[in-house]
């Protein structure tokens, strides 16, 4: 026992009668902790703290320290899957194969480049860094509009997930200096530029923001074209392709704004939602649909590439023979016009069908005063129709 210690309970001893001996052994640890030099006390302090900050990372990484529960590895493995929205990557990979087979006059020997499918795996990788870097960014916002999310409900570390996605991006540029032209480059460093500055820089810019991820996923089909090795031909046929994915992809992104309102606003980033409000936004995703639509459909009318193709040497002469074979000769001199109008109204009713839908998509969620529930819905519907228009115009340009 230290002296000052002692001296303080023989002081209370000699002043105060008889004291029972459970209140003298707690009067003994109260007097030796206060009686503890100031230094060993801050020491005690620091590492109770050093004890916690290891238990927060152990929690953070899934590891246990033996008194927490252990996250599983196949846990694990969903939450980072459920961070890299994985199900963009199989998308992304088409959109490229569809540009090469397009780009290339659809040729199916181009699919099986190997350059196409290495600039497949660099668009689907460059997707995924984009869904985990905008994660990131986005902590606060999420924690408002989406709670649930890997990274502000604490299952994986803030710091994890800039690992990762610095890696995946680091990959995609690697690999991106192996490919031809140079002009495929740029495309890559441009779509892992704009992505990276995404949600510090264009996502507080109202309608660029949307712009952004709707030029970047229309560049992949070019993409893929230029690595099947097509040349400005080639691009040239995917215009229409190009021009309706952007324009739908601009839709589906005000769709996704409408839901992210609130948090966007409390954020200050100014969406269309937010700066003239919902009925208002969808009208504006509705208007841009539509003149990207009818540009596509234009581009398709004037190229008459599908026209070409269905008067090819001996298409009428076998039409003309088809017709023939089951009694229907006498429509063999029609054949010629046949054709045509195949060339001309085949596109208009893809392209009419695909807006119809989609329109039918917009009117849903205006009835439904813009609900939550029908937004998501739309929002997931979207992507399908869009996804046939894209893959429809590649094939008829």
């Amino acid at each position: 026992m230290a002296p000052a210690a002692g001296q303080c309970l023989m002081s209370q001893r000699a002043g105060t009668p008889a004291v029972p001996a459970v209140l003298r052994c707690r009067l003994h640890q109260k007097l030796r902790h206060s009686c503890l030099p100031q230094q060993q006390h801050v020491h005690m302090q620091h590492v109770k703290t050093s004890r916690l900050r290891l238990r927060v990372h152990a929690a953070l990484s899934g590891a246990s320290d033996g008194n927490h529960h252990s996250v599983s590895s196949s846990e694990q493995l969903s939450t980072y899957l459920k961070l890299a929205r994985i199900h963009n990557l199989v998308p992304s990979v088409i959109l490229v194969v569809v540009g090469a087979w397009a780009g290339s006059g659809h040729r199916v020997a181009a699919v099986q480049s190997i350059s196409v499918w290495l600039m497949g795996l660099i668009s689907g990788g460059m997707a995924v860094a984009s869904c985990v870097v905008n994660d990131y960014f986005d902590l606060k916002i999420d924690a408002s509009n989406a709670p649930d999310k890997p990274l502000p409900s604490g299952a994986i570390a803030p710091d994890a997930a800039l690992l990762l996605s610095s890696l995946l991006y680091c990959g995609c540029l690697i690999a991106a200096c192996l490919m031809e032209p140079s002009r495929l480059r740029s495309i890559v460093a441009f779509s892992a530029a704009a992505t990276l500055l995404y949600t510090p820089l264009f996502k507080r810019l109202t309608g660029v923001k949307n712009a952004t991820v709707a030029t970047v996923i229309a560049l992949a089909p070019l993409a893929g074209a230029l690595a099947a090795g097509a040349g400005d031909a080639g691009l040239l046929r995917l215009l229409p392709a190009t021009l309706f994915a952007f324009s739908g992809v601009m839709f589906r992104e005000i769709l996704m704004d409408l839901n992210d309102a609130e948090g966007d606003r409390q954020a200050a980033v100014w969406t269309l939602p937010v700066l003239l409000g919902k009925p208002a936004a969808l009208l504006c995703g509705c208007v841009v649909l539509l003149l990207g639509s009818g540009g596509a459909l234009a581009r398709l009318l004037q190229s008459n590439a599908l026209l070409e193709w269905m008067a090819a040497p001996g298409a009428v002469v076998r039409l003309q023979q088809g017709l023939a074979a089951v009694g229907l000769a006498v429509w063999g001199g029609c054949a010629a016009g046949v054709v045509q109008g195949l060339a001309v109204g085949l596109p208009c009713v893809v392209v009419g069908v695909i807006v119809v839908q989609l329109m039918r998509l917009a009117v849903g969620v205006w009835r439904s005063g813009c609900a939550d529930g029908e937004v998501g819905r739309a929002v997931g519907e979207c992507l399908k129709f869009v996804g046939w228009g894209i893959l429809l115009l590649a094939a008829m340009g």
